[in-house]
């Protein structure tokens, strides 16, 4: 071993180290299976200038791999970018981790956002499809049917905000039990498909008092229109802001 090799040996270990301490401070668990020779990857391109995406991919996939969720690998790369010197994790590099997570732990025929876990827009696009097909002159099915439309707050810095979403899917996960479709339609909103029902208001309500309050969102219910068409319209207007 030469002696650039030893120095690039310990500068990644004065790197490593701290961020290690710092994510098992975060809740990594179990302790020991935190190292990963992606670790190290992320520590030498960073020590030497590097652009960082692409470890932060192979890191990524690394989680993945090791049954790490992506939540959780997205608090140790904040931990590492803490230790870096960074104020928040840049959104470039969240977005490289998640990328290299879901290559790796989902495959790309998943109907799943790779955030949140839950499922994604074109599912909800392909359930809207199936409640209009029906005869002729007819009422479709989507008539008796509503969007619950969840937002964050406006304003939220990219690393909040996923952070919130990873939450806010969660409960949202919990929330709703009896067979609803529940998707994420952007980064800052989620739409649950629900049957229409005389309970409809009472969730809201309790959407408002828990899970949305708990993460500053805002929720609010929304008629599917006539056509297919028009509910398509509908979904690139929710998802476009």
């Amino acid at each position: 071993m030469g002696e650039t090799d030893v120095d690039t040996g310990t500068r990644a270990l004065d790197l490593r180290a701290p961020w290690g301490r710092r994510s098992r401070a975060r809740g990594w668990d179990p302790p020991e299976d935190w190292w990963t020779p992606a670790v190290d990857a992320v520590c030498a391109a960073h020590d030497d200038g590097r652009d960082l995406t692409g470890p932060c991919t192979r890191l990524g996939a690394a989680r993945a791999r090791g049954g790490i969720g992506v939540g959780q690998s997205m608090i140790d790369l904040a931990a590492f970018t803490d230790v870096a010197g960074w104020e928040t994790p840049p959104l470039e590099l969240l977005r490289a981790l998640a990328e290299g997570w879901t290559d790796a732990g989902r495959g790309a025929d998943t109907c799943q956002d790779p955030l949140t876990g839950l499922a994604n827009a074109a599912y909800l696009r392909t359930r809207l499809a199936e409640l209009y097909r029906c005869p002729e002159e007819a009422e479709p099915a989507a008539a008796r049917h509503r969007l619950l439309v969840v937002s964050l707050a406006a304003g939220l810095d990219p690393w909040r905000r996923a952070a919130r979403l990873i939450v806010l899917g969660h409960e949202l996960g919990r929330f709703f039990t009896r067979g609803e479709s529940v998707c994420v339609l952007s980064r800052g909103r989620v739409a649950a498909l629900v049957p229409a029902a005389p309970t409809t208001a009472a969730e809201v309500s309790a959407l408002r008092s828990g899970p949305c309050r708990d993460a500053g969102a805002s929720v609010c219910e929304v008629s599917l229109p006539a056509t297919h068409r028009e509910a398509v319209t509908l979904l690139d207007i929710l998802a476009g802001t």
